[in-house]
């Protein structure tokens, strides 16, 4: 037996997703790089960023 679920139900969670989604690119988005910045932070701020544009692409093929 499936469950029905409504248009207003997943519109809501999808509403959702992208208000996580955009918070989470504020905070973990690509930044530009400071000359002075260690090489490690570098790459760990990197490995943030394509962490996030993976999470857009995946939403986006989705739609």
């Amino acid at each position: 037996m499936q469950t029905q679920i409504s248009l207003n139900t997943l519109r809501l969670h999808n509403d959702r997703l992208d208000t996580l989604i955009e918070k989470l690119d504020q905070l973990y988005g690509w930044q530009p790089v400071h000359p002075k910045e260690s090489i490690e932070s570098i790459m760990y701020r990197s490995g943030q960023a394509s962490v996030i544009e993976y999470i857009k692409s995946i939403m986006e093929d989705e739609i």
